[in-house]
């Protein structure tokens, strides 16, 4: 049967660097498995499919798997032994970061992507492994030129649906502006980029409603700061953690 390890969910884990090219094989193993987890009474049979193996995934389905996320490289299947098991899916939200920035003059930093009418924050999606502050910092930058540090974090809000029936997570950080003139790197996306005062930004007929508010609300206002702990000391895991400023250390 295929090569499986147990994990602390009472759930099998197929090995995916040795499942079988040919499909018969594969089908025969895969078939010898399911009875064993079967007999041990076990959960959740998980299996991830490398890209290349993507001919075995009806065998799969077929033998009762549905998916479960995906890779651009690979996709992974699950098999439940009954529908009440309960599976955490992922993932279920796209996570995005605006940056918030203001020079010494008062005046903020706003963008204009190709066919808007309107300016907002500059931000963008926060990529796979990438640590929000990282996130921001290199957004602003894409979109603007304008070089940044991470200060704090203002402000979440959540919408769904978004994209492709998830859910997105929005985090607006402030950061502290290094540089001044405007270069945009992302051409392709941004039209323009500029430095507006606050007032003139919010009694604009032609700001967007939200982007309005988050401003109006959070331009004078401090949050949540990172953690200077060791955060190694919990675990190996990439980690970062933002507390309230009384309790940051």
């Amino acid at each position: 049967m295929l090569a499986f390890e147990y994990n602390d969910f009472n759930g099998v884990i197929i090995d995916s660097n040795q499942v079988p090219e040919h499909s018969e094989i594969f089908s025969n193993q895969l078939k010898a498995l399911l009875l064993h987890t079967k007999l041990q009474n076990k959960d959740v049979v998980w299996l991830t499919l490398p890209i290349r193996l993507a001919h075995l995934i009806p065998i799969s389905t077929g033998l009762g798997f549905t998916f479960h996320n995906c890779l651009p490289e690979e996709v992974t299947l699950v098999l439940k032994s009954t529908p009440e098991i309960f599976i955490p899916f992922i993932p279920t939200h796209s996570l995005g970061a605006g940056g918030l920035v203001q020079n010494e003059h008062g005046e903020i930093l706003v963008i204009k992507e190709h066919g808007a009418n309107n300016y907002k924050l500059p931000g963008g999606h926060i990529e796979l492994g990438e640590k929000i502050e990282d996130a921001v910092i290199r957004e602003v930058l894409e979109e603007t030129g304008i070089n940044t540090k991470f200060d704090t974090i203002l402000g979440m809000a959540s919408t769904h649906p978004y994209r492709f029936g998830k859910s997105n997570i929005y985090i607006v950080c402030k950061l502290i502006p290094l540089s001044s003139d405007i270069d945009i790197h992302d051409i392709g996306e941004i039209d323009d980029a500029k430095w507006i005062t606050s007032k003139e930004y919010l009694s604009d007929d032609k700001t967007n409603p939200f982007n309005k508010y988050l401003v109006k609300s959070l331009i004078n206002s401090s949050g949540l700061v990172k953690s200077s702990i060791d955060l190694t000391q919990f675990s190996n895991l990439k980690h970062e953690m933002f507390l309230a400023s009384s309790d940051a250390k």
